[in-house]
């Protein structure tokens, strides 16, 4: 089980998100203000994949909304992840991928932002 507070780090600013609910399968972080909510969401789950073998899935979902002012609109930022693999592979590969991937999607992120593919 993960932990009651989760820490993240936007623009040098670190935010604490509480747990506000869990169950079996995932939980559910959220730090809410006057101004803005932080909402982080783990979810796990086992389907057959192709009738034979059972697939895995771990999801991880961000959502940070801006309120609106009376000077300005609201603003949601998302963002999401998903890892998937078959029962009888190894877990301890998606290790490796992950900060593989993740040091992949930083080099690119400008350009993703920018529209480019």
């Amino acid at each position: 089980m993960l932990a009651n507070t989760l820490t993240i780090t936007i623009n040098s600013v670190a935010r604490v998100l509480t747990r506000v609910n869990q169950d079996n399968y995932g939980s559910v972080y959220r730090l809410k203000d006057a101004t803005q909510e932080f909402t982080l969401k783990f979810r796990n789950s086992t389907d057959p994949s192709d009738g034979v073998e059972t697939l895995e899935r771990h999801n991880m979902y961000f959502e940070h909304v801006v309120y609106a002012t009376p000077t300005t609109t609201e603003k949601k930022y998302t963002m999401s992840a998903t890892m998937r693999m078959r029962k009888t592979s190894d877990p301890a590969y998606l290790a490796f991928v992950v900060p593989a991937f993740n040091t992949l999607l930083n080099a690119q992120a400008a350009s993703l932002i920018a529209g480019e593919s």
